[in-house]
């Protein structure tokens, strides 16, 4: 085997380029951007022809095969990047995957062959991370004084928040982005719903409202935008002092504070009125308390010690996710699996009680502003089962002539004919807006074993469904970024409504942040665009909870849990959009720092 171990080298190298010249073919007009045709050999086919040979010799050395729980790794991360790559690749260009038996087999050999690259690709991303982790750690430990680390945390706070601020003159007084302007406009009209979050709707408008008493809407949005960058580079500031406090070396805090400042999306929210920002930032703080308590549990610290970071965790989560409701869920879930994974039936059950906790305080928290704001708590805009209702719409439309009649009907009666006529693959609110509230609040049950019925009978139709929503968070393909994220309001405010506009103050600096920012422009900066790519932040989540599992890691399992069940809410949401994923993008710094510490002494 070892005298053709270069040929099958070779074999298996070209097998990785053929499939890769395929999937980009199914790009057609797009071919400039994905490669063109089956055997091109382009420069970039060549180049990573060549990196696939070197890959695979190093992957195949003794010194690297020999790591059982590093081959299994790479090997299932490397089948799901596979698998990942050519179905995103079918979604967007194909729109189904599963429609035809043969496309799906031509599909899994082209898997095969892409999992060629991938799976030593991640075993190279596995030995970097060795390696890094292994430099990283070397070196003086913080001084942890009660002076420094006050001072410590100023400084790291101050200069996150000055990093903002041109972003800030360049979006004066603040970015409409998302809901934001549906938002304000309700509230100004007096139409307060809970489909969007209340405690940011209500913001909203006492801003708006203090911006009025002091001559013009915009200085209350610019105060606004000010406390919003402040309480982002706060939390930045909690989670440094954190890395601080654990003795890491200058390395470490450098590498993770040069991560946190330089990811631009962070400061592209800082300064939007997107209503997830704050609710987010308060989540990383109360992870970070998280952090301090499993800490405390493992070094047995006092109990006072453990009942503030406890309550710290409690009160800045459930806070938090006022702004972002879904995040509750990630809590909860997470927490319960952080639970579980406890030493002892003591300290689970403390873990356990402290979720609770969280998950009441939230419902106590969010009831009492719903009653103190008016809000009008039966919302008729359906915002939970979005996914399971646009299964349900598509199998409808595609397989209705074939249905049992009653079976019809009865999915009629939750789905509407309306709302069918509204239905766009990737997109549910048209759909999910004429749902029947009131029967799927009444008779759930049926709702769901009708969901359970058609997707036993019509799989294919339910998966190309969940693709089109998810698309662009899991295909590693896929440039997912902000998108067109220059300063705007929507659209004017009506008359009676004193408007509110944006104003460049910065003009000169228009090109740097186009470049970044604006549609196409980001491909201007490779490096810096990669962070505008939902697929990054997903993939570190999925990358932690696979090695914390090899590994028997409770400490990446637990740490993973929370981003995990978050994008589990996520991906059972009614689109693919990256502001979805911003707990993800802000929590980030946690992942990787789990990572390294897990791969410290690869162990």
């Amino acid at each position: 085997m070892k005298k053709y171990k270069n040929i099958i080298i070779f074999i298996l190298a070209f097998l990785h380029l053929a499939a890769a010249e395929y999937v980009r073919g199914l790009s057609g007009d797009f071919g400039p951007y994905f490669g063109t045709g089956i055997f091109s050999f382009g420069p970039g086919s060549i180049m990573v022809f060549v990196l696939n040979v070197i890959m695979l010799g190093r992957f195949t050395d003794p010194k690297v095969s020999s790591d059982k729980r590093r081959v299994r790794i790479s090997v299932l991360m490397g089948i799901l990047l596979g698998f990942c790559s050519v179905w995103g690749q079918y979604v967007l260009y194909e729109v189904t995957l599963f429609d035809k038996a043969s496309k799906v087999f031509t599909a899994l050999v082209m898997s095969a062959g892409f999992s060629i690259f991938t799976i030593p690709l991640v075993s190279e991303i596995i030995g970097a991370t060795e390696f890094i982790s292994s430099k990283l750690f070397e070196g003086e430990k913080a001084a942890g004084t009660g002076r420094n680390r006050i001072l410590y945390f100023a400084v790291i706070s101050l200069i996150t928040f000055l990093s903002y601020i041109p972003l800030f003159l360049y979006m004066w007084p603040m970015n409409f982005f998302g809901d934001s302007y549906d938002e304000l406009l309700a509230q100004l009209a007096g139409h307060r719903t809970t489909h969007h979050t209340v405690i940011h709707g209500l913001m909203l408008r006492k801003f708006y409202e203090l911006g009025l008493k002091m001559g013009a809407p915009a200085y209350g949005m610019q105060i606004m935008t000010l406390l919003q960058m402040l309480l982002l580079a706060v939390s930045i500031g909690v989670f440094m002092l954190y890395v601080y406090d654990r003795g890491f070396s200058r390395k470490v805090r450098i590498a993770f504070f040069i991560l946190c400042v330089i990811n631009p999306v962070n400061g592209y929210y800082a300064v939007t009125a997107e209503k997830g920002t704050m609710g987010i930032a308060l989540a990383l703080i109360g992870m970070t308390f998280l952090l301090r308590l499993l800490d405390a549990e493992e070094k047995n610290a006092p109990k006072k010690q453990m009942i503030i970071y406890a309550a710290l965790f409690i009160i800045m989560s459930s806070l938090g996710s006022l702004f972002r409701n879904n995040m509750v869920y990630a809590f909860l879930l997470g927490g319960i699996v952080i639970a579980l994974l406890r030493k002892n039936l003591k300290s689970k059950a403390v873990m356990l009680l402290i979720v609770l906790l969280l998950f009441g305080a939230y419902h106590v928290e969010n009831n009492a502003l719903i009653k103190a704001e008016g809000s009008t708590v039966a919302d008729k805009y359906r915002e939970t089962f979005p996914l399971p209702i646009m299964c349900l719409a598509r199998v409808t439309i595609l397989h209705g002539d074939e249905m049992d009649p009653v079976l019809r009907e009865t999915i009629l009666a939750y789905i509407p004919e309306r709302a069918l006529e509204g239905y766009l693959i990737s997109f549910s609110d048209d759909v999910k807006a004429c749902a029947n509230e009131e029967l799927l609040q009444s008779d759930l049950k049926t709702f769901l074993k009708l969901f359970i019925k058609c997707g036993l009978k019509y799989p294919g139709d339910y998966i190309d469904q969940f693709a089109w929503l998810t698309y662009g968070y899991w295909n590693p393909y896929e440039a997912f970024t902000l998108g067109s994220t220059l300063p705007y309001v929507v659209k004017p405010l009506p008359e009676e409504y004193a408007d509110i506009t944006n104003k460049n103050l910065i003009p000169a600096f228009e090109g740097l942040f186009n470049a970044i920012y604006y549609d196409t422009g980001k491909f201007r900066i490779p490096l810096i665009s990669w962070f505008l790519r939902a697929t990054v932040y997903v993939w570190s989540v999925v990358f932690l909870i696979i090695s914390g599992a090899f590994k028997k890691s409770r400490r990446m399992i637990s740490v993973g849990a929370i981003p995990l069940f978050y994008l589990v809410t996520v991906f059972a949401g009614p689109l693919c959009q990256f502001r979805y994923v911003y707990f993800n993008v802000l929590t980030l710094p946690v992942v990787l720092l789990a990572i390294v510490e897990g791969y410290r002494k690869n162990v």
